[in-house]
């Protein structure tokens, strides 16, 4: 397993048991009685798909894809420490819902949406788009719309009450990201039918697989929805920043 694999899964998990090392893990395995030879052969499969994925993310058919998937987690980390840097984090946190969007929805599924890229686990990809752009119009319109609400969570209990859709929710935090709502979930998520992306025929495997050639239609369309999903943050943030500093601000004083 190269050092650049490596370092991508230890900051997605950045935790092993005490006492235990990489070297270690690498070898558990074949110490440990209770994994099958199915389990070891899988875990080799993973590390060679992590190692080839990794190489062709970083190729001319893959780059883009992987450019915007580490920007999307450049974007947390900015708009995470515009709102470290407002101060009062205790009351933000437990009177706002997008601060607590970015650290419990953003965070881990962008870090999750690196790690599933690279093991070609393209569907995991879609869904999680997806779930990051409906879960943000929910807490975006949580503290528009209950903004006297005391904490988030009675923020957010109380919109699931009045408009349970996600679809409309979004719709109404921008109408222009329907298309890719719609787009990422319709077709091809079936209970009948393996996840195999949107529109793909090809079958996935139960572990990870291996980019190809013929996986970059599909590379490309993660591509567009990772990007429409940045600019829907980046425009959102800024809207409810706006939102924050009005309802902030002293009321202006008339002129004598």
């Amino acid at each position: 397993m190269s050092r650049t694999t490596i370092a991508v899964l230890w900051e997605h998990f950045a935790y092993f048991p005490p006492r235990s090392t990489l070297k270690g893990w690498r070898s558990l395995p074949a110490q440990d009685p209770l994994v099958s030879p199915v389990d070891v052969g899988v875990l080799h499969q993973v590390n060679m798909s992590l190692t080839r994925n990794l190489d062709f993310c970083q190729s001319g058919e893959g780059s883009k894809a992987w450019s915007e998937v580490l920007g999307l987690r450049e974007d947390f980390k900015s708009h995470l420490a515009w709102v470290m840097g407002l101060g009062h984090l205790s009351e933000t946190f437990s009177r706002h819902a997008v601060p607590n969007y970015l650290v419990r929805v953003l965070h881990p599924l962008s870090q999750s949406l690196r790690v599933n890229l690279l093991l070609g686990m393209l569907p995991d990809c879609f869904l999680e788009v997806r779930a990051l752009t409906e879960q943000l119009a929910r807490a975006f319109q949580a503290d528009l719309k209950f903004s006297k609400e005391a904490s988030f969570t009675s923020k957010l209990s109380r919109l699931d009450v009045r408009e349970p859709s996600l679809y409309k929710l979004t719709g109404e935090t921008d109408t222009s990201v329907l298309p890719l709502l719609s787009e990422l979930g319709h077709g091809w998520v079936r209970m009948d039918q393996p996840l195999t992306g949107m529109g793909a025929s090809l079958p996935v495997s139960a572990a990870s697989t291996m980019y190809t050639s013929r996986d970059v239609p599909e590379l490309l369309r993660l591509t567009s929805a990772v990007k429409r999903f940045r600019e829907l943050l980046s425009k959102t943030m800024s809207q409810w920043s706006s939102k924050l500093e009005k309802k902030d601000s002293p009321p202006s004083t008339k002129g004598s």
